[in-house]
C-alpha cells in the first residue's frame, strides 16, 4: 500500500519536518499578509468619512430644498436651485472619497499578495520539486518491489536488489551497509547490499 512518507525511520522524519515546516510557513506568511492587508485597508476609512460627508452635504441640500418649496411663488425655483447647489457641492466629495477608497484597497491587496509569493514561492520553488521527486520515487519502488510478479522467490527478489544497488548506489552508500559490498555480492551475501537499495528509495526489508 503506497503511504506518502518513507518507510525508513531517516527519510520518513526528514519529510514529515519538512512537510510541517511548510505548511508553518505558508500560513504564517498568510496571517502576515493578511494583516497588512487589514492595516492597509483601514486608511480607505478616511475615504468613507469623505464620501459620507459628501452625501450629507447631498442629503442637507435635499432638505433645504424641500424646506424652501414651501415658500410661495418663488418657492419651488429657490428649491431646486439650492438642492441643486448642494449636490455640486457634495459631488466632489463624494467622488474623491470613493476613488480613494478604490486605490487605498488596490494597494493593500497588491502589497499583500506581493509580501506573500515573496516569501512563499522561493521557498515552495525548493520544497514542492523536492517532495515531488520523494513522492514519484517512494511510489515507483513501491509498486516495483512491493508487487512483484508471483513465482519470485525472496532470495532472487534480494539478488536484483543488490545488484542495482551495485550499478547505482555511490561507493559511501554502500560502505554504510557493508564493509566490502564488492566481497558481499560475489560471495553472493546480498542482504546488506539489497537493504542498502531499499532505503535508498525509502522502503525497508520485509
Amino acid at each position: 500500500m503506497f503511504t506518502f512518507w518513507s518507510e525508513t525511520p531517516g527519510r520518513r522524519g526528514r519529510e514529515v519536518a519538512a512537510d510541517v515546516a511548510t505548511w508553518a510557513w505558508v500560513a504564517l506568511w498568510s496571517v502576515v499578509s493578511f494583516r497588512i492587508h487589514e492595516a492597509i485597508a483601514g486608511f480607505a476609512e478616511a475615504g468613507r468619512a469623505l464620501e459620507r460627508g459628501g452625501e450629507a452635504i447631498q442629503a442637507a441640500g435635499g432638505q433645504v430644498g424641500s424646506s424652501l418649496a414651501g415658500v410661495p411663488l418663488i418657492g419651488e425655483g429657490i428649491g431646486d436651485i439650492a438642492r441643486n447647489a448642494f449636490t455640486g457641492a457634495g459631488e466632489p466629495f463624494v467622488y474623491v472619497g470613493a476613488e480613494f477608497v478604490d486605490l487605498i484597497t488596490l494597494i493593500a491587496r497588491v502589497l499583500a499578495l506581493l509580501i506573500l509569493a515573496v516569501a512563499i514561492v522561493p521557498w515552495l520553488s525548493r520544497y514542492l520539486p523536492w517532495r515531488a521527486a520523494r513522492l514519484a520515487q517512494l511510489k515507483s519502488a513501491t509498486m516495483a518491489i512491493r508487487k512483484r510478479p508471483d513465482g519470485t522467490t525472496p532470495e532472487s527478489i534480494e539478488k536484483l536488489l543488490a545488484s542495482r544497488a551495485l550499478h547505482r548506489l555511490t561507493w559511501e552508500e554502500m560502505l554504510s551497509h557493508s564493509r566490502d559490498p564488492l566481497g558481499d555480492f560475489a560471495a553472493g551475501r546480498y542482504a546488506a547490499l539489497a537493504r542498502a537499495e531499499l532505503e535508498s528509495a525509502g522502503l525497508r526489508p520485509r
